[in-house]
């Protein structure tokens, strides 16, 4: 009987062995999940050397090779020999993966065990687990995914980061993330989320000082500029100079949201932002001037939508208000004082 020249090991040259762990390898991954990922991202998954091929091509994926065979690896996409072995190893490698996950129990197993250990991260920092993606320090283009994709909340977020992970265009902030998230880097949070160091829980000034970060540059200049005139106005007597629209279009909306939300989860914070020695410490944990000082404005602008104003200046920007901000909003705020002050 002729014996399988596969089984006949020692009758097979290096290449044809090649050849033959690579049938297998091909096989496998006909069809499977990872068919459509990039070869470069399976090989920073497996942990083996990084994937590199002569020239650069589009639709660098899996799928792009395991229909050929060996020889046509060589002769229809020109790798060479070391290229073909290479990518050989990262197929193998990467069911080696997959069946070590399979012997921990399943990746719905897996998809357990990674929701657990966001849970720890969040009960160890005593982070909200609702607070608004919307409210976070994110780039624009990830914000904008979120919404599409309507990712609400920060669990939403850690959530939808792990599930990007497995995709091969991801990176950016997308995956400094997930490396806060995964780590529980605590210095890393601070860049997206108003978590404050040293202090559990997300913070209200931390919240209000990205809302500076989300608007325009040359809109943000004019911002500190009205302000520093504003300031100085008493003293120099000078022309009073006319608000940025964006004040009221963008900053006020997002500080009526950060103190919706924030008050509702921090009994009498309402009413403590009354006192200005109280708010003043606060918003030195931010470290700049700058920011503490028109974030204190914005604030005391904002509160005076729904109650009365004590600086004389406050109330001439109160008249001069266009637009019209989240009525419902700004109810709650009110029966929130009026119970805080009874």
């Amino acid at each position: 009987m002729k014996k399988d020249p596969i089984v006949q090991g020692d009758a097979l040259s290096p290449v044809e062995k090649l050849a033959a762990r690579w049938d297998k390898a091909a096989y496998r991954a006909q069809g499977s999940p990872f068919e459509d990922l990039s070869v470069s991202a399976l090989a920073r998954n497996t942990g083996t050397k990084a994937w590199s091929r002569p020239g650069s091509v589009k639709g660098d994926t899996i799928a792009r090779y395991i229909y050929l065979s060996f020889e046509e690896l060589i002769e229809i996409e020109k790798l060479d020999m070391k290229s073909a072995t290479q990518l050989l190893e990262i197929c193998e490698a990467t069911f080696l993966f997959e069946e070590e996950c399979n012997e921990l129990g399943s990746f719905d197993g897996i998809d357990k065990q990674a929701y657990h250990q966001r849970m720890r991260f969040v009960e160890e920092f005593g982070l909200y687990q609702d607070y608004p993606v919307a409210l976070a320090n994110l780039d624009f283009d990830l914000r904008e995914l979120c919404a599409a994709e309507e990712v609400i909340t920060f669990v939403d977020l850690m959530e939808f980061i792990d599930r990007l992970s497995d995709k091969a265009w991801i990176g950016g902030s997308y995956r400094n993330l997930q490396n806060v998230f995964a780590h529980g880097d605590e210095k890393g949070l601070t860049q997206y989320f108003p978590y404050r160091l040293g202090h559990r829980g997300f913070h209200l000034p931390e919240a209000l000082s990205f809302i500076l970060n989300r608007i325009k540059k040359h809109e943000l200049n004019a911002v500190l500029e009205y302000h520093e005139r504003r300031r100085k106005r008493s003293r120099l007597s000078s022309k009073r100079m006319e608000m940025p629209s964006v004040v009221e279009s963008r900053l006020m909306p997002e500080v009526i949201q950060c103190l919706h939300y924030f008050c509702n989860h921090q009994p009498r914070l309402l009413l403590r932002l009354h006192d200005s020695a109280y708010l003043c410490r606060e918003l030195m944990y931010l470290n700049d001037p700058q920011s503490e000082g028109v974030l204190h404005w914005l604030l005391h602008l904002t509160l005076g939508i729904f109650r009365p104003a004590k600086d004389a200046g406050i109330d001439e920007e109160l008249k001069n208000l266009t637009t019209t901000q989240d009525t419902a909003l700004l109810k709650d705020l009110s029966d929130m004082l009026k119970e805080e002050v009874g």
